[in-house]
């Protein structure tokens, strides 16, 4: 594919992508996703490195396993990795199937968050990865 082909998806590694899923006569159904983001907003904040969003949408961050290994220092995975499975939730129950984020300046089908979400938890190990080993 050539990078105009790629246009609309969203990268997660150096040939790793989200395609994007066609929202033509579904765009009035969009639902605000901002807010069932929660406590993922330090992380993602972190990971706006490549422009902003204003200006770039999804394409000003960095979704790959390096960007997010980088974005995570001083940020505790096992809170942002429950916040990952409760935005899962929250996306998955939700009414609609298109969502659109003012934050990050994008909008999409319900599968092309979630498949993001999971590639973030995957991204973050396990709930306890990084934690101080158990001791007795």
């Amino acid at each position: 594919m050539t990078e105009r082909d790629r246009q609309y998806d969203i990268q997660i590694g150096e040939d790793a992508w989200i395609e994007f899923i066609d929202l033509d006569g579904r765009y009035d159904q969009a639902v605000d996703i901002d807010g069932l983001l929660g406590e993922l907003w330090p992380l993602l904040c972190r990971l706006e490195t490549y422009c902003v969003a204003g200006c770039c949408g999804m394409d000003a961050f960095d979704f790959t396993p390096e960007g997010i290994a980088a974005a995570l220092v001083d940020l505790e995975r096992a809170q942002l990795h429950a916040a990952c499975a409760q935005a899962r939730k929250a996306v998955a129950a939700a009414a609609s199937d298109v969502f659109t984020s003012n934050t990050m300046n994008h909008m999409a089908d319900r599968r092309v968050f979630l498949q993001l979400l999971e590639h973030i938890e995957r991204c973050l190990g396990g709930p306890q990865a990084g934690a101080a080993p158990n001791r007795r």
